[in-house]
């Protein structure tokens, strides 16, 4: 049984991924720990990667963000819903992690598109469903980040999208657009992406 100063130790603000340790530690010290009363103990239990199914959805709902983060950030089998709700909540090192995870939600995002946070709204990239009239709004908006992401939606209107082949801030990230049709592609790839469109 480890010390609280041992448990300190391995204590990590940070809740970034742990890489599977060479021996796995005791599933039933493991239990123990993702059953236990202290957010310390239940955050060492968060970071194992082969944490079975029914602990794996106690501890998506705990009460500690850093339990829920340390589970979303190193357990394969993480729930979309864990995953975005950590994104929405932790603005740690290693935020920009989740997202690529197989598990991050693709759809249902669009709601996001009014959030606070810039790296919120470019989730809405992300989601099939989103709206051209949202997309194409979100690209004029005021993060570039957020701008840059929206302009490669296969949903921005085909308008918008050929003026912003001509925006010097944007014409690269439009260019990947997968909804650019074949003759403008071409067009692209003989004037070395000088216009017109």
């Amino acid at each position: 049984m480890p010390t609280p100063a041992q448990i300190w130790a391995e204590a990590d603000p940070a809740f970034r991924f742990h890489p599977a340790p060479r021996v796995p530690r005791d599933p039933a010290a493991v239990r123990r720990d993702a059953l236990s009363g202290h957010p310390l103990l239940r955050r060492r239990a968060a970071r194992e990667h082969t944490l079975p199914a029914d602990l794996v959805a106690r501890l998506a709902e705990d009460d500690d963000l850093g339990v829920r983060v340390l589970l979303a950030q190193n357990h394969p089998d993480a729930p979309a819903a864990l995953l975005l709700r950590c994104f929405l909540e932790y603005t740690g090192p290693e935020r920009e992690r989740l997202p690529t995870l197989p598990n991050f939600p693709r759809t249902g995002l669009t709601h996001l598109a009014e959030h606070a946070d810039p790296h919120v709204r470019a989730l809405v990239v992300r989601d099939p469903d989103t709206e051209p009239a949202v997309v194409e709004r979100l690209t004029r908006d005021p993060d570039p980040e957020v701008r840059a992401a929206l302009v490669r939606h296969p949903n921005l209107p085909a308008r918008r999208l050929a003026e912003l082949l001509a925006d010097p801030e944007l014409a690269h990230a439009a260019a990947a657009n997968p909804a650019l049709d074949p003759e403008t592609v071409d067009r692209l790839v003989h004037t070395h992406g000088r216009g017109p469109w």
